[in-house]
C-alpha cells in the first residue's frame, strides 16, 4: 500500500472516530436549545477569550524558543515572532490532519531559521513531554479534588461505549473496526520503518537534551504553568458567556477539571478533537458537575468552534506573513529523508 493510500486511510479513520463520539456526545442533547442558548449568549466573553488564546500562544512561542536556543552550536536566538507564527502555523495544520501539525511547524523553523530538522523536531517532542506532565498534574488535581465522582465518569464511559445504554449494535462495531484500523496502521507502520524509528530517536537526542541545556529552568516551568492556567481560564470565559457560572456554579476550579478531561479527549487521534473533546467535555460537565446533557453539549461546541475559528485563523494569517504555504510544510518524508541523509 503506497504511503499516500495509508495516509489517506489513516485520516479515514480518524474521521470516522472523531464522527461516532460526536454523536455520542450529542445524540441525547436537544440541538434547538443549544442553537438558542448561543444566540443568548453574553458575547462580550470573547474578547478576553481572545486576548488570552493569543497570550497561550506566545507563551508556548516563548518556551519553544527557549528550547531551540539551548540546540547545539546556536549563537543567536530565534525570533519570538517565528516561533510564534509557526506554531499557529501547527495548529492550523492539527485541524485538517492529527499530529501533522508538530511536523509543519518544526519545518517552518527549520528553514527560516536554518536549524536541522530533526533537532527542532527534538525539541517538540521536549515540549510534548512538558505537556504531558502537566496534563498528568491536572489530571492528578482532578483525582484530589473529586475522586468520588471520577468513578462514575469511567463507569459511564465504559457503559456507553459498549452499548448499555442502547447504543446500535452499528454503532459498537463501527468503533471496534476503526479502532482496529488505526491499531493495524500503527503496527504495520512501526514494523516497515523500525530502523528508521531507531535513526530518528537518535537524532532526537539534542531537542530532547535542551531542556536540561537551557540554562533558565526558572523561566521553562514559568512558562510552562502560565501556559497551563490561561488553557483553564479559556475554559472558563465560556461559563461565563453562556450563563452556565450563575446557573451551575461553575467557576474557574470546575473550568479546570474540565480542561484536563478534555485534554484527554484532545490527545485522541481525530481531527482537532472533533468529537473525542465533545464527548470528554459533555462526561465531565455531566457526570463531575451533574449540568445537563444540553447545555453540557452547548459548551462543548462552543469551546471547541470557538478554537477552531481563532487557530485557524491565526494560522492562515501566519502562513501569509511567513511567505509559504501549507504544502511546503507538510511534506514529511522529505524532509525526514534529507535529515536522514545529513546525519549519515
Amino acid at each position: 500500500m503506497k504511503d499516500q493510500t495509508k495516509r489517506l486511510l489513516s485520516l479515514l479513520l480518524s474521521l470516522g472516530l472523531g464522527a461516532l463520539l460526536l454523536w455520542l456526545a450529542l445524540r441525547n442533547a436537544d440541538l434547538g436549545a443549544v442553537a438558542d442558548a448561543l444566540a443568548d449568549g453574553e458575547w462580550g466573553w470573547m474578547v478576553p477569550f481572545v486576548g488570552v488564546g493569543l497570550a497561550s500562544v506566545a507563551l508556548r512561542a516563548w518556551r519553544w524558543g527557549m528550547l531551540i536556543d539551548a540546540l547545539p552550536g546556536r549563537t543567536e536566538r530565534v525570533p519570538l515572532t517565528l516561533t510564534s507564527a509557526s506554531v499557529a502555523i501547527g495548529y492550523l495544520v492539527n485541524y485538517a490532519a492529527p499530529r501533522l501539525g508538530e511536523v509543519a511547524r518544526t519545518a517552518n523553523v527549520s528553514r527560516q531559521a536554518d536549524v536541522p530538522f530533526t533537532s527542532v523536531l527534538g525539541t517538540v517532542v521536549a515540549e510534548r513531554i512538558l505537556d504531558v506532565i502537566m496534563l498528568a498534574i491536572a489530571l492528578l488535581s482532578v483525582l484530589l479534588l473529586y475522586g468520588d465522582r471520577v468513578g462514575g465518569i469511567l463507569g459511564q464511559a465504559r457503559e456507553t461505549l459498549v452499548g448499555a445504554l442502547a447504543v446500535p449494535l452499528w454503532a459498537i462495531g463501527l468503533g471496534v473496526v476503526l479502532v482496529a484500523g488505526l491499531g493495524a496502521l500503527a503496527v504495520g507502520l512501526l514494523l516497515r520503518r523500525s530502523g528508521r524509528i531507531g535513526a530518528l530517536l537518535a537524532q532526537f537526542r539534542d531537542g530532547l537534551a535542551s531542556v536540561t541545556r537551557t540554562g533558565r529552568p526558572g523561566l521553562i516551568i514559568l512558562s510552562t504553568v502560565l501556559l497551563w492556567l490561561s488553557y483553564g481560564l479559556m475554559s472558563d470565559l465560556p461559563f461565563r458567556l453562556l450563563g452556565m457560572d450563575a446557573a451551575y456554579g461553575l467557576g474557574p476550579v470546575e473550568a479546570w477539571a474540565v480542561m484536563a478531561v478534555g485534554g484527554i479527549g484532545m490527545a485522541l487521534p481525530a481531527p482537532g478533537g472533533t468529537g473525542s473533546f465533545h464527548y470528554a467535555t459533555v462526561q465531565a460537565l455531566t457526570l463531575l458537575f451533574g449540568v445537563a446533557v444540553t447545555p453540557a453539549a452547548t459548551y462543548a461546541l462552543l469551546v471547541h468552534a470557538a478554537g477552531v475559528v481563532f487557530y485557524c485563523v491565526l494560522g492562515v494569517l501566519a502562513v501569509a506573513v511567513q511567505g509559504t504555504s501549507l504544502s511546503a510544510l507538510t511534506h514529511t518524508e522529505a524532509d525526514i529523508d534529507k535529515a536522514e541523509a545529513v546525519e549519515a
